[in-house]
This record gives structure tokens, sequence and C-alpha cells, in this order.
């Protein structure tokens, strides 16, 4: 268990990522019944920590070009700031309308090849690649 051996795991994950022998493992398939029914797929906590660090290597690159008003899981917003937003839009846009989008097994229909073709555009480290 990776969080019972804290220090060992990190240690191993480091000596894994340094060497190029890291391998990101399965998903579990969860069914999660929370408003609506959502089929999920978790990472083990070692590769979630591996996401972690992609994700504070690659936001600097790409939070600039993200437009301001998208909202979901992005530093310093959420839903409260996005109410608040929405408020603010309609009070000095009486006649507007908002749109909220869940667009169902999105990430499931990515094309791999496409994104990571993007990601080249902007990633200048292989590692990270």
């Amino acid at each position: 268990m990776f969080e019972g051996n804290l220090e060992i795991e990190l240690l191993r994950l480091a000596y894994d990522l340094n060497t190029g022998e890291y391998r990101h493992g399965s998903y579990d398939h969860k069914i999660v019944n929370e408003k609506k029914r959502r089929d999920i797929r978790v990472a083990v906590v070692r590769d979630r920590v591996v996401h972690r660090l992609l994700y504070d290597y690659l936001l600097p690159l790409f939070e600039p070009q993200f437009d301001p008003d998208v909202w979901s899981c992005r530093p310093s917003k959420g839903l409260y700031g996005a109410l608040r937003r929405t408020r603010a839009l309609a009070g000095r846009y009486a006649s507007g309308w908002v749109y909220r989008a869940d667009v169902r097994k999105f990430f499931d229909c990515v094309d791999q090849a496409v994104l990571r073709e993007a990601l080249a555009r902007r990633v200048m480290d292989t590692a990270a690649l």
C-alpha cells in the first residue's frame, strides 16, 4: 500500500520516473450515484501522484490560453466563482443565456494521437511527454 510506506514509495516512484522505468497502472472501475449515475475510472495512488506532478508542470504552460469563463478544475475557480460571474453577467445582459455542459464520456472519446500532438507543440520536455 502506497500510503502505508509513503517515504519508500515516493523514493521508488522518483527512481522509476528518473530512470524511465515508470509505467502507468490500470484503473479501477467504480459506479458513483451522486445526483446522477457516473461510471468512473480511478487510478492507484502512485499514478495519481504522477498525475498531480504533470498537472503542476502543465498548468503554467496552458492556463494563460484557457478561456477565463471556463470554471471547472482550474485554480481559483470553481462552482461559487462561476455562480458569482453568472450573476454579474446576468445583471448586465438581461436577455443573455447560460450554458452549462457535462458532456457524457467526453474524455473516453478524446483521440490520444491528437492530444499528444497538441501537447508536443507546447511541451518541450520529452520526459514529461
